[in-house]
């Protein structure tokens, strides 16, 4: 996509593509300023990393949940679940 805006600008490419402007620029704008959600799951997510290696990386997403519970972080298990997973974190079965 960038070699063809090089060479023929952003809004001719976006308009054989049908792809609206706000729709291109939003997404660029997403990429270098995070959402208050992925900001927040960025901070959970070191904290599942630490739990996850300090425990010899056994603890999969129950324990992670129950660690963090202690330390005083209420989040669901399913998004522990999400966030392991995207970030290949797994527990020893």
């Amino acid at each position: 996509m960038s070699e063809l805006c090089d060479r023929f600008g952003v809004e001719p490419v976006l308009r054989v593509l049908k792809i609206a402007p706000s729709t291109y620029y939003g997404l660029g704008a997403r990429e270098t300023t995070p959402g208050p959600r992925e900001a927040e799951d960025r901070g959970l997510l070191s904290e599942i990393v630490d739990i996850h290696d300090r425990s010899g990386q056994t603890y999969g997403s129950p324990r992670v949940h129950a660690t963090l519970a202690r330390r005083g972080i209420r989040v669901g298990r399913k998004r522990i679940d999400r966030l392991m997973r995207e970030h290949n974190l797994q527990g020893v079965d």
